[in-house]
């Protein structure tokens, strides 16, 4: 019994010095990192206007705000899924510009920018945002709340 005690205390400083030659991760990037993959792959399933892949990205009790809209919820998501794509092509990119983690919560700050091609031409508008992520019981990252607002069309 002894001899394995030695053993393991003898290992002890190679296993130490294997461990710290790869900084560990900490959950808060790894939290990080999921919301920004999550955001990407919205924007992915978005661009081609495949809505129940983006269905991904909202928590069941999700409440979003967008002036002049009412609320939108999990419920309206899944309903605005089953539309089959249309012939207006709006095309979405996301800016992640911070990413604010404490514990199972998550706060984003974004900008969107939506262009979208018409018959007379595309017209862009730019959306600023703040999303609230919820780490849910399987592990996932999702929207729970989130609130958004255009910013003001540049005079001509």
């Amino acid at each position: 019994m002894r001899t394995h005690w030695l053993t393991l205390l003898s290992a002890a400083p190679l296993l130490a010095a294997s461990l710290s030659a790869a900084p560990a991760e900490t959950s808060d990037s790894a939290a990080e990192k999921e919301i920004r993959a999550a955001l990407s792959r919205w924007v992915d399933a978005a661009n081609r206007q495949d809505w129940k892949a983006a269905l991904d990205v909202w928590a069941p009790d999700l409440i979003g705000w967008y002036p002049g809209l009412p609320d939108i919820t999990y419920e309206r998501e899944v309903a605005t899924s089953k539309r089959p794509p249309t012939d207006r092509v709006t095309n979405y990119q996301v800016t992640v510009n911070e990413v604010l983690i404490s514990g199972g919560l998550g706060v984003v700050r974004d900008t969107w920018v939506f262009t979208t091609k018409h018959a007379s031409g595309d017209s862009t508008e730019k959306v600023r945002s703040f999303e609230v992520w919820r780490q849910q019981q399987d592990g996932a990252w999702k929207i729970v709340r989130w609130i958004s607002a255009p910013e003001p069309q540049a005079a001509k």
